[in-house]
C-alpha cells in the first residue's frame, strides 16, 4: 500500500495581500518535492491556496503519512494555522521555504520538523525517516548542486495561466533587505542548460516566467553561460518551441547589447530590474554595490531598444528618503518611459541584517508573532518612516497609483513601451503585467484610517526579543503553541 504525502503552499490569511498573477503560476518549491518523491512508493497530493483553500475534512488525515508545509514570511501565519490543524489529527508536518530557514525554531513550535535551505539534497532522507519511525528536528539541506533538481513533468502546471522555471540559485551581492545570500548562499549556482531547456520544451503556457533572482549570474562565466541558454532556447523557438518570458536582472544588463540580443531572440520580453531608489545616500545604506552611480536611465533606455520591456522596480519608506521620493520616482518613471513599475513599502524580513537593525532599535511597529507576520509583504509600513509619517507616505503611495494607473494613463504607457521596444507582444505583455498589478487604493486608505484611530504606539521596544526569541536549531518543538 502506498504512502501519502500532502504538499501544501499556503497563501495570507488576508487574500487582498495575494495578486491575480500569483494565483496564476504554478508553486515550485513544492512541485520539486512532488518530483522527488518516487510514485512507486508514496501517493502525493498538491494543495495550492492560491486555487483552493486549505480544508482539512477533505484531504482524508487518517491516512496520511506526512505533510510537507513551503512558506515565505507574509504566509508563515497561515502556514502554521494549517500545520496546528494537521497535528491535531495526529500528521507529521515537515516545515520549508525562506520563513522557516531563518527561524526554525519559530517554526518548531508548529511542526515536527523543518527543513533549514534547500531541500533536494535531504528530500530522500526525511522520506526515508518518516517510514523508518520519526523525524529528526531538523534538516539542514544547505545549497546543493542544482544537478540534483528534477525535470518538472507534474501535469498540474497545465492548470495555470503561466508557466515558471528556475535555473539558477544564490546572490553574491548581500543587499541588507534581502536574505536570498543567506538562504541560497552568496554562490550563484546554474541547472545544467540541458535540464533548463527539457523543463521548457514541456511548459504548455506560452508565456513564462524565469524567477532566478539574477538571470544574468555574477562575472564573465555567469555572463557566459546566459548567453549559452539564450542560444539553446533560441535554438528552441525555431524548433516551434516558441515562449515569451520575462525575469529578473541587475540593471548593468543594460551595457550588454549583445546579451540583450540574445535574450530577446530566446524570447525574452520583460525584465525587472531592482533599482530600489534614485537616491545614492539609499543605495548605500542598502549595500547595493551594483546598483553605485549607475546610470538607470541609459540602462533602461539601451534595454528596451533591444526590444524588452523594463519592470522598474522601488522601495520607499527608506530613512534617507528625501520627502519628495514619490515624486521624483513617478517622474523618473515617466521621463525613461519604463515599460511598467513595482513600487513597494521597505520592509524588513526575517534573516536580513535590516531587520535585525530595526527589531533591535525598537522601530517595527508591529512584533506579534507569529500573527503579525503577514504584514510583512512590502505593501504594508511595518516601520515608521524617518522623513515623514505612515499616513504621509500613503498618500503620497495613492497619488502615484493614480499617477501610473488608470484606464488612460495605461494606455499611454503601453503605447510608449511599443514606441521605445518597436515589439508588440513586448507592448501587449507590459500592458498584461499592468493590468494584473491591480490597484491597492482602498487598502492604502483603510491603513490610513486605522493609523489614524490608533490612540497609543506599539509596544515595540524589546518586543521582537520576547516574541522571536533566537532558538537554537536543535530545539525541540512546542506543539502546545496556538494561533489566535
Amino acid at each position: 500500500m502506498s504512502k501519502r504525502l500532502l504538499l501544501i503552499q499556503p497563501i495570507p490569511r488576508d487574500t487582498r495581500l495575494v495578486t491575480k498573477s500569483t494565483r496564476r503560476l504554478y508553486p515550485l518549491g513544492i512541485l520539486v518535492l512532488d518530483a522527488l518523491t518516487p510514485k512507486d512508493d508514496w501517493d502525493v497530493r498538491i494543495v495550492d491556496e492560491g486555487r483552493e483553500r486549505f480544508d482539512v475534512d477533505a484531504v482524508g488525515t487518517d491516512t496520511l503519512t506526512l505533510a510537507g508545509i513551503n512558506s515565505w514570511t507574509s504566509q508563515a501565519t497561515r502556514a502554521y494555522e494549517i500545520a496546528q490543524t494537521l497535528r491535531a489529527r495526529g500528521v507529521p508536518v515537515i516545515m520549508g521555504g525562506p520563513h522557516p530557514s531563518v527561524l526554525p525554531g519559530e517554526a518548531l513550535q508548529f511542526s515536527d520538523s523543518v527543513c533549514v535551505g534547500e531541500a533536494e539534497s535531504v528530500w530522500p532522507l526525511v522520506l526515508q525517516d518518516i517510514v523508518n519511525g520519526g523525524l529528526k528536528p531538523v534538516y539542514h539541506g544547505g545549497t546543493p548542486a542544482l544537478s540534483l533538481v528534477p525535470v518538472l513533468r507534474n501535469p498540474l502546471r497545465d492548470e495555470y495561466s503561466y508557466g515558471s522555471i528556475q535555473t539558477s540559485r544564490g546572490c553574491p551581492y548581500d543587499c541588507h533587505f534581502c536574505s536570498v545570500s543567506a538562504i541560497n548562499g552568496a554562490t550563484i549556482r546554474y541547472r545544467p542548460i540541458a535540464d533548463v531547456l527539457e523543463e521548457f520544451r514541456s511548459i504548455r503556457q506560452k508565456i513564462v516566467f524565469v524567477v532566478d533572482d539574477n538571470f544574468i549570474g555574477s562575472g564573465r562565466s555567469g555572463r557566459e553561460r546566459a548567453i549559452e541558454l539564450c542560444q539553446g532556447l533560441a535554438g528552441l523557438r525555431k524548433e516551434g518551441v516558441r515562449k515569451y518570458w520575462g525575469t529578473q536582472a541587475t540593471q548593468n544588463l543594460g551595457r550588454d547589447s549583445e546579451l540583450l540580443k540574445w535574450m530577446y531572440r530566446a524570447g525574452c520580453r520583460l525584465v525587472l530590474f531592482g533599482l530600489e531608489s534614485l537616491n545614492e545616500n539609499v543605495i548605500k545604506e542598502m549595500n547595493k554595490g551594483i546598483n553605485g552611480s549607475a546610470d538607470y536611465a541609459a540602462n533602461i533606455r539601451n534595454t528596451q531598444r533591444h526590444g524588452i520591456g523594463v519592470i522598474g522596480s522601488f522601495m520607499f519608506g527608506n530613512d534617507s528618503d528625501p520627502p519628495s521620493a514619490l515624486e521624483d520616482t513617478v517622474r523618473f518613471i515617466k521621463r525613461t518611459r519604463l515599460a511598467t513599475q513595482n513600487l513597494n513599502f521597505s520592509s524588513p524580513l526575517p534573516g536580513t541584517r535590516f531587520f535585525e537593525e530595526m527589531a533591535s532599535t525598537g522601530r517595527l511597529r508591529y512584533t506579534s508573532f507569529p500573527e503579525d507576520w503577514e504584514k510583512y509583504n512590502l505593501n504594508q509600513l511595518v516601520v515608521e518612516p524617518k522623513g515623514l509619517s505612515s499616513v504621509e507616505l500613503y498618500k503620497k503611495r495613492i497619488w502615484a497609483e493614480a499617477q501610473l494607473n488608470g484606464r488612460i494613463n495605461l494606455l499611454r504607457s503601453t503605447m510608449r513601451t511599443l514606441l521605445e521596444t518597436r515589439s508588440p507582444s513586448t507592448a501587449a505583455i507590459a500592458l498584461a503585467w499592468n493590468l494584473q498589478s491591480g490597484s491597492r487604493e482602498e487598502d492604502y486608505r483603510q491603513e490610513i484610517e486605522l493609523l489614524r484611530h490608533e490612540t497609543k504606539a506599539h509596544p515595540v521596544a524589546g518586543g521582537w526579543r520576547c516574541t522571536v526569541p533566537k532558538w537554537r536549531a536543535s530545539g525541540k518543538s512546542r506543539p502546545g503553541n496556538k494561533i489566535r
